[in-house]
């Protein structure tokens, strides 16, 4: 059996996978933060702590998890967000684009019951999913 070396085809194939995998070699860890309110991701997290995971309790509430800008610095980085919805309550998390930006098309995106996530990576100007169940 023999290997050959992968070809990339377009940009999006080789340079997204490339800056994903350089962020997981970096870091050595990811980076949560449990919430119980309405947030939006990075912009509420202190200076120097970014989190790369959100696990949010709702109970009976509704919470809503704002995407920062898809054009920001850490988002065209490659950096990629995850919203978790951690709890049984009936609340849902709402997880939405900042301002009209959209996740794969929709305005927003709903986790409704426990343990549903979405894990979303920026194209530059609207938020993908990468990861979901």
């Amino acid at each position: 059996m023999t290997y050959q070396q992968l070809v990339s085809t377009d940009s999006l194939s080789f340079t997204v996978p490339q800056k994903i995998n350089a962020n997981f070699r970096a870091a050595r860890y990811l980076n949560t933060s449990t919430l119980t309110a309405d947030f939006t991701a990075w912009t509420n997290d202190a200076p120097g702590d970014v989190k790369d995971v959100y696990l949010v309790t709702t109970a009976a509430s509704a919470i809503t998890a704002t995407m920062p800008s898809a054009s920001s610095t850490m988002a065209l980085a490659g950096r990629t967000v995850t919203v978790l919805k951690i709890d049984g309550g009936a609340g849902a998390v709402t997880v939405d684009g900042e301002s009209a930006q959209t996740i794969n098309g929709a305005a927003t995106v709903s986790l409704a019951s426990q343990y549903k996530y979405v894990t979303m990576i920026s194209d530059g100007a609207n938020w993908v999913i990468i990861g979901s169940n």
